[in-house]
């Protein structure tokens, strides 16, 4: 009987990476360990680092990471003002992309501060002794000036020619246009992700039975893989926004290692909870599916592994708060939920019932929110 094997695959999501991190670092508490692990941009990055083995590096780097470290675009000084802005910071995906894709059509965002950063902290030869199989994806193209193809290239460090491993880790990690095409013997490679941004088949290709893959939000629809093969797979992808993926910042960098760790905890269904995290020895699933519910609405911080009396002492402080603040388009979503379970609690208990089930009232998720919140009143035995 052949001996199965399980993989690790990090997807793409430039500055998202950090979350990946986090994933690595709740499998290390869980004594989870894998024979391959294969990765796509910057999971390419992360892999590498992961199969050298050196988790406090990689949380170190991750949470000093800014943008001019990977990017060394020159820009005018007007228009790095704006980089360093707040303004750049609220842009959209979309509009930040555009935004360097002028620099790159005047200017060109050149790739030779992140080459620098990973030779300071990946080994050639680290990742090429370790005893878990690396492997990444990038694209060639066949001549970028006369020639629109492209050609995808998933291998392995054993078929990776020595001395050139952090080369074709940069070919996986160009996010062209917006970066730079890179060059390695005379070929021009770009982003890993044009061909497959969660390189699952390929951990496949190499034996991987069972397989832990983590989704950046960075979809290919184009892409489909059959994981109904495998013994078992485990699928980590975040409900939460994770930023935009061309802005690297050490403060959403840690509020992402801190969402990577927790939600692979309930993958492995450790806690319960969707968007936060809760003990299952504190609440029941439906009760932590309402209690989630709840603390979405009134914004509360998912970072934190609630138990039921941290959970009823955060959100009484929330409710105090959210019902002494004015009105304003900042809460309105916490006063409608709280002003209709205030209503809803005041009727006769059939009528509650009622309403709380009425599907016209509010969405599934401020539904769910409103019962969390009547029961609560309930319980306390008062309205705050």
């Amino acid at each position: 009987m052949k001996k199965e094997k399980r993989a690790l695959v990090l997807g793409g999501g430039g500055a998202r990476g950090a979350y990946e991190i986090g994933v690595w670092k709740a499998l290390i508490e869980e004594k989870i360990e894998f024979d391959i692990v294969t990765g796509t941009s910057v999971g390419a990055i992360n892999a590498a680092a992961i199969a050298q083995g050196d988790y406090p590096l990689a949380e170190k780097l991750w949470s000093t990471l800014e943008t001019e470290m990977v990017l060394d675009a020159e820009v005018q000084e007007e228009e790095k003002e704006l980089k360093e802005s707040k303004l750049i910071k609220g842009m959209s995906q979309e509009e930040v992309l555009s935004y360097l894709k002028d620099i790159v059509l005047r200017k060109g965002i050149g790739t030779e501060s992140l080459h620098g950063l990973l030779r300071s902290i990946i080994r050639e030869e680290k990742v090429r002794e370790s005893s878990v199989l690396y492997g990444l994806v990038t694209v060639r193209l066949a001549n970028l000036k006369k020639s629109k193809s492209m050609e995808a290239l998933k291998l392995f460090v054993d078929e990776i020619e020595e001395g050139k491993l952090h080369d074709f880790i940069m070919a996986s990690a160009s996010l062209y246009p917006a970066m730079k095409a890179y060059e390695i013997d005379g070929n021009m490679y770009v982003d890993g992700g044009y061909a497959d941004p969660i390189p699952i088949e390929m951990a496949m290709e190499r034996g991987a039975t069972k397989v832990i893959a983590v989704d950046l939000k960075m979809d290919n629809p184009l892409i489909k893989t059959d994981t109904d093969k495998l013994s078992e797979y485990i699928h980590i992808r975040s409900e939460w926004d994770l930023g935009n993926l061309l802005i690297f910042d050490k403060e959403n960098s840690k509020r992402l290692l801190d969402l990577g760790y927790w939600e692979t905890k309930k993958a492995l269904g450790k806690y319960y909870g969707n968007y936060f995290t809760f003990k299952k020895e504190d609440f029941t699933e439906k009760d932590a599916l309402l209690a989630d519910a709840a603390a979405h609405a009134f914004s509360l911080d998912p970072r934190i592994l609630y138990d039921k009396k941290s959970f009823k002492d955060t959100f009484d402080k929330t409710l105090r708060e959210c019902r002494n603040k004015k009105p304003s388009l900042e809460n309105t979503r916490c006063l409608v939920i709280l002003k209709t379970a205030e209503a809803i609690k005041a009727m006769k208990k059939e009528t509650q019932e009622a309403f709380m089930e009425h599907e016209g009232i509010l969405l599934k998720q401020e539904q769910d929110a409103v019962k969390y919140l009547v029961a609560h009143m309930m319980e306390d035995g008062k309205d705050g």
